[in-house]
């Protein structure tokens, strides 16, 4: 058996701090996995709207080819998105507008609304490394220490309201984006799947072969005569 010695030089110390840095790499690609599933499912269920959207025209056959029903298709599309889309760009641009307002009493635009000391970051528990370290022989970490406690001061008014307009409005503008490329996908889909001519399990001479061959009576009388 073959051992490596840079696993046997490490000590114990070493050993579990590779082993929380692995379990901490597994729990982010998992926390990843599980977003990109949400995601896929969230396009999934927006493409079936598409089907809602080009139903009639299809079934009418108001539309009878391929590029008519794409055209037709991303206009109902853009509309549907512009939509769902105003909302959250009105709540974006409503923070924006608090934030501006707060700069431009403070006199100061380089003001970060997320910051710890005066913005949103003070509802919230953060941390920081120290310039102490912890660790074995060959790895090491600085100690990460508490650097706030959830609190509230009247100073970061602007950002206690600007900060979750602009949360809650680009997550909301993210899913609308999500739901245009879904629906988009199922148009195409869609304009392949209602217009495809196939060919599958066809064979020419088989199809002759099946059609008989009808006597004309008339021939038959002649030749019977």
């Amino acid at each position: 058996m073959i051992f490596n010695p840079i696993l046997i030089s490490l000590s114990e110390s070493d050993k579990r701090i590779i082993f929380a840095i692995l379990i901490v790499a597994i729990l982010v690609l998992v926390l990843i996995g599980y977003l990109g599933y949400l995601l896929v499912k969230l396009m999934k269920w927006q493409g079936r709207k598409m089907d809602t959207l080009i139903h009639d025209v299809v079934v009418t056959k108001v539309i009878t080819d391929r590029r008519h029903l794409i055209r037709y298709g991303r206009k109902k599309n853009w509309a549907l998105f512009f939509k769902q889309a105003y909302i959250p760009l009105i709540i974006i641009i409503f923070g924006f507008i608090i934030l501006l307002i707060r700069n431009s009493i403070q006199n100061d635009f380089t003001y970060n609304p997320f910051n710890v000391q005066d913005g949103f970051g003070t509802i919230f528990w953060t941390w920081k490394l120290s310039n102490e370290y912890v660790g074995g022989d060959l790895i090491k970490f600085n100690v990460i220490v508490l650097d706030n406690q959830p609190h509230f001061i009247a100073e970061a008014w602007a950002a206690y309201i600007s900060c979750p307009c602009f949360i809650i409005g680009g997550l909301w503008y993210l899913i609308t984006i999500s739901a245009l490329i879904g629906r988009t996908v199922k148009l195409y889909i869609r304009s392949r799947e209602v217009f495809e001519k196939s060919l599958d399990g066809f064979n020419q001479s088989g199809a002759v072969n099946s059609n008989p061959v009808v006597n004309n009576p008339g021939t038959d009388n002649n030749q019977t005569n």
